[in-house]
């Protein structure tokens, strides 16, 4: 049975699911900021661990291969423990089980930190590496936003993406797609498609429609996925990870090669942190 969750101030309320954790609602004045699972996707937030996006054939460690699958497991723990609680914040512990030693043989710790502070809400995840060996993974974020003809996401200033993928996979890292503004119809989404921009420029992610605006802050994310399912669902995925698909034609089935991938030394432990402000 799913353990429903919130934490909420005078300004927002978030509820998500505890085990396995996601969040499934946000609002802002009572006004909905989060996909509501109406269309055909019926995720609302996932978390990407220990890998994003799609594996080309298998992965490795140390020469074995290791049973890794698209967008990892983060989204099949169901161990978590609130570790605090208050109305406006929490904070959660996952410490490693050994059934997921076949898939990722590595001992580590996750924390996750929930806060609303006035009109932000902070999410911030810690990565600890709890052995001797050096520890590989990627992070990412994949929320769906209500998305309408009233919406439009805005950057600072225009980046160049990639949206060739063949089956999931990046077939090019070439970047010939420029996007400054997105709105409901500029912007081909037909047969799901993606928009990709490894290495992102550091800057935030202005989100506008006729309820509310908030902006998007992602420093310690390094690369940036848009997608919708089709050109006519309601909602949109800002996608803000650490690591990428596969290569169609990558070189190396070890995780330590793979296209973006974090490496954490004996005990070391990494924050990443993403903000909303309304």
């Amino acid at each position: 049975m799913k353990i429903m969750n919130k934490i909420f101030n005078e300004n927002i309320e978030l509820k998500f699911e505890l085990n396995p954790f996601q969040i499934y609602s946000l609002k802002i004045n009572e006004k909905e900021v989060i996909y509501q699972k109406n269309s055909n996707w019926n995720k609302s937030w996932p978390i990407l661990f220990p890998v994003c996006g799609n594996i080309n054939g298998s992965l490795e460690y140390n020469g074995k291969t290791i049973g890794l699958e698209r967008h990892g497991f983060f989204k099949d723990i169901t161990n978590w423990k609130i570790i605090d609680q208050k109305d406006s914040e929490i904070r959660l512990e996952y410490i490693f089980e050994e059934k997921w030693y076949k898939i990722y043989p590595f001992k580590f710790r996750l924390e996750l930190f929930l806060i609303l502070n006035d009109k932000t809400f902070e999410f911030n995840i810690k990565v600890q590496n709890l052995q001797e060996e050096d520890m590989y993974f990627s992070l990412g974020h994949h929320p769906g936003f209500i998305f309408n003809q009233d919406s439009k996401i805005s950057l600072n200033k225009e980046e160049y993406f990639t949206d060739d993928f063949e089956g999931g996979l990046v077939s090019s890292l070439e970047k010939n797609i420029r996007i400054k503004d997105i709105t409901f119809n500029n912007l081909d989404f037909t047969d799901s498609k993606s928009y990709m921009k490894n290495s992102f420029t550091k800057q935030d992610i202005i989100f506008n429609n006729k309820d509310y605006n908030f902006k998007i802050s992602t420093n310690d994310f390094n690369d940036l996925i848009f997608w919708r399912e089709s050109n006519e669902c309601n909602f949109i995925c800002i996608e803000n990870w650490n690591g990428i698909p596969d290569l169609l034609n990558k070189k190396s089935n070890e995780l330590k090669d793979k296209e973006g991938i974090i490496t954490l030394k004996k005990n070391q432990e990494k924050n990443f942190l993403l903000e909303i402000k309304f």
